[in-house]
């Protein structure tokens, strides 16, 4: 799984978007700051965790080649029906350890997907706080014209702050139609996990000793006369 680094929290920027969001009592900007910041990444490492979890099942793939060794160690020394009942409990066996395997591997491929859309308009929203953040600088820079024309100055702001709700609305709703794809697909795996197959019993033939024979042992070929 690939690293992943989780967007710095634009302290500075933050603060002056906020700052003159709360001095044009821009609700709207206050709440999207509060949302990028407390909200929006979520609980994204702990889904990473189970992403990994599903990813790396080894148990899976150990019993897998528990079972695969048990029937290449027995096929060199025993035959008989028990023998062959349970050389064919373990061929059924690791088919269907395999296949829950690969949903295992499904599922955590799509919530690596989620993560990744996370991490990604985290890190977007993460741009347009500065992104504003300079575009208020610029538009207050002019100090002589503040001082002329007040008004224009906070209609410059609250233009500007407007726009940066509209971008961040605009990011999230993309996201959650991204989402909104992988869920379809989330939907489907949950009902392939539901249908995972269990190991059946093995017939009762394999635990007669009666039907368990031992393999002569080769005779070694006569000497030449």
């Amino acid at each position: 799984m690939a690293t992943r680094q989780k967007a710095e929290w634009p302290e500075n920027a933050a603060n002056k978007v906020q700052q003159k969001a709360e001095e044009h009592e821009h609700k709207g900007a206050l709440d999207t700051l509060f949302m990028i910041r407390d909200l929006l990444f979520g609980n994204a490492d702990r889904m990473e965790e189970l992403a990994v979890w599903w990813g790396q099942a080894w148990y899976m793939v150990d019993s897998e080649t528990a079972i695969d060794d048990s029937r290449n160690n027995l096929a060199a020394y025993w035959q008989g029906g028990g023998y062959d009942a349970y050389n064919t409990y373990a061929i059924n066996a690791t088919k269907r350890i395999s296949r829950n395997e690969g949903v295992f591997n499904e599922i955590a491929g799509t919530m690596e997907s989620c993560i990744d859309i996370v991490y990604e308009t985290y890190g977007d929203a993460i741009a347009f706080i500065s992104e504003c953040a300079n575009q208020i600088a610029e538009a207050t820079a002019n100090f002589l014209e503040d001082l002329i024309n007040p008004f224009g100055e906070a209609a410059n702001v609250i233009r500007l702050l407007n726009g940066f709700v509209q971008n961040v609305s605009d990011l999230i709703e993309a996201s959650v139609r991204k989402m909104g794809d992988l869920r379809q697909m989330g939907v489907f795996l949950a009902r392939q996990a539901n249908d995972f197959s269990d190991v059946k019993e093995m017939a009762e033939a394999a635990g007669n000793p009666e039907l368990w024979g031992v393999k002569p042992v080769p005779k070694e070929p006569a000497a030449a006369q």
